[in-house]
């Protein structure tokens, strides 16, 4: 996607659930009016943007630039002395460098002083929660013409026992023609056009069971989806459609994705096995069915791609006292990444991940022996580190307690001989053996 201003290349960023667009050359930020109001409410915690953009908003009269979405002219909006770029068509909006300071400053509560736009993000925006995307933006501009695409809306449907009861009063009037005949002439002759008319009128007839959607085409376009278990009549001439061929149903239950261990190197380069779990259904059946080939394929690939970055980004394990985030120790946290991530990746194609968790998580066989020996070392050495800090702890404490309690008075060699008899008894893996010093010369 291109910038209208400079013709620079957009970057695509995250943060959190905002996708925006920046410039690489101008700084400019393109984002929609959705993305900008979550932005609002992060900032200000208010729900009143809707309110105050919609009153400060005064079109004017100049020369706009063209949307780098849809390329229809954008118009200009003044917010006091603030000028941005609106696109009506596609709700996008493109801030030129310094202006997302000088548009928050009117709104937010808070006095946000003048700074660019890169100044803006890094200050307002938690870097950590900001994702990076591809370098040309061209997701974001898939993103942006699959939004143009079908989205679920509601088919047609009639009450199925209303229709059935139309259905026997038409079966009526046309036992009626045949009753009729002697008394009315060819009335049997029309009788047998509306039989077979009957009969395809009842094509219309549909059940659908507890958590089942039915996507409907009518001459190759999309008519709607119906939902909802129970009794239906539909337009007799739409046929429905489920991805792989015409005819059947869509489940809309909670559905569990479970591809199998991988082999991927983590952070320090170690190949570990991974093997994941993912649970999640279908949210918008035209977008799952119209805007990628099969769902589920396309699901199971973007979850072993999201699963081998994040995979690459954390060490399997750290030490207890470090702060760093490891596979084994933060599997919680990496679990909330994952299902985010794997939402991104997805969000085109019309499903929700409920949730997503590491079910196996194992250094790979040609390495684990020797990672074991490795742990065994380090648990050693913990253990001994420990072992030490109490024997001096109570070497400590027998010292003071002879010279408080008693009347012994111990010079430094004494000591030293003590400091070091209390320490090999305490530290050794064995039983201590006393040796009775005995200096009596007969």
């Amino acid at each position: 996607m291109t910038c209208s201003k400079c013709n620079g290349e957009f970057n695509q960023y995250i943060y959190s659930d905002i996708t925006f667009g920046i410039c690489k050359n101008c700084s400019s930020i393109f984002l929609k009016k959705s993305e900008l109001k979550k932005l609002y409410r992060k900032i200000t915690s208010r729900d009143n943007f809707d309110k105050i953009f919609n009153s400060k908003a005064a079109v004017v009269n100049e020369s706009a630039k063209l949307c780098p979405s849809c390329s229809l002219n954008m118009q200009k909006v003044l917010f006091n002395d603030v000028v941005i770029d609106r696109c009506d068509n596609c709700e996008y909006l493109l801030f030129d460098d310094g202006e997302l300071s000088k548009f928050f400053n009117l709104f937010a509560d808070k006095s946000i002083k003048q700074m660019s736009n890169a100044e803006f993000v890094k200050t307002y925006f938690n870097r950590e929660d900001i994702t990076p995307m591809p370098e040309n933006f061209n997701s974001f501009s898939s993103d942006i013409n699959l939004q143009g695409q079908e989205e679920e809306r509601a088919a047609f449907r009639l009450d199925g026992w209303t229709a059935l009861i139309i259905a026997l009063l038409y079966v009526a009037f046309i036992v009626f023609l045949f009753i009729s005949s002697t008394v009315i002439p060819f009335s049997a002759f029309f009788a047998f056009p509306l039989i077979f008319i009957g009969v395809f009128l009842l094509k219309g007839f549909v059940v659908l069971k507890p958590q089942e959607a039915l996507v409907l085409t009518l001459f190759g376009k999309y008519a709607g989806t119906l939902k909802g278990a129970g009794f239906h009549y539909i337009n007799p001439l739409t046929a429905s459609y489920n991805g792989a061929a015409f005819g059947g149903t869509i489940s809309l239950k909670a559905r569990t994705l479970e591809n199998g261990r991988q082999k991927i190197n983590d952070k320090s380069g170690n190949p570990i096995e991974v093997g994941i779990i993912i649970i999640w259904e279908v949210k918008d059946t035209a977008k799952a069915l119209f805007n990628v080939d099969d769902y589920s394929s396309f699901l199971s690939a973007q979850s072993d791609s999201v699963l081998r970055n994040i995979v690459r980004m954390y060490p399997y394990d750290a030490p207890d006292d470090s702060d760093v985030q490891s596979l084994r120790g933060d599997s919680a946290e990496i679990s909330a990444k994952l299902k985010k991530e794997i939402q991104m990746a997805v969000r085109n194609a019309g499903l929700k991940i409920v949730d997503a968790k590491i079910t196996h998580l194992a250094y790979s066989t040609e390495i684990a022996a020797a990672m074991l020996q490795r742990q065994q070392a380090n648990a050693v050495i913990d253990a001994r580190k420990a072992i030490v800090d109490g024997a001096v702890d109570i070497v400590e404490l027998a010292l003071n307690k002879l010279q408080r309690n008693t009347n012994i008075i111990l010079d430094d060699k004494t000591k030293a001989n003590m400091v070091n008899n209390l320490l090999v008894v305490l530290c050794a893996n064995k039983e201590a053996q006393p040796v009775i010093k005995n200096d009596i010369v007969i």
